[in-house]
C-alpha cells in the first residue's frame, strides 16, 4: 500500500482481520489496564483498538504494518481524552 489513505474496502478487511485476531485471544483479566492503539486516516482518528496483552498488541502492530500503516511519533489521545499507547497512520 502506498501513501493513499485506506479505502473503505481496505478498512473493512482490516477490521475483519482484527476481529478474527481478537476472537482467538483468551479472555482478558479485567484488572489489567488496556493498551489503546489508534488508527488515523487523513488526519482523523477513525478507530481505537483496546488490547490487554503484549502478545496481542504485537500481532496488531504487525497486521497494521501489513496494511501499510506506520506508527506516528509523539503523544496522542482518543476523542474522549484517553491516552493512546500508539497511533498508526498510512505511510507517508
Amino acid at each position: 500500500m502506498n501513501d493513499i489513505a485506506l479505502s473503505s474496502l481496505d478498512r473493512a478487511e482490516l477490521r475483519r482481520r482484527l476481529n478474527e485476531l481478537h476472537a482467538q485471544q483468551p479472555p482478558a483479566d479485567p484488572s489489567t489496564p488496556a493498551m489503546r492503539i489508534g488508527i488515523e486516516e487523513q488526519g482523523e482518528l477513525v478507530q481505537v483498538l483496546e488490547v490487554a496483552r503484549i502478545t496481542e498488541a504485537v500481532k496488531v502492530f504487525e497486521m497494521l504494518g501489513d496494511f501499510g500503516l506506520e506508527p506516528r511519533q509523539g503523544r496522542h489521545h482518543s476523542h474522549d481524552g484517553r491516552r493512546l499507547t500508539r497511533l498508526y497512520a498510512p505511510a507517508r
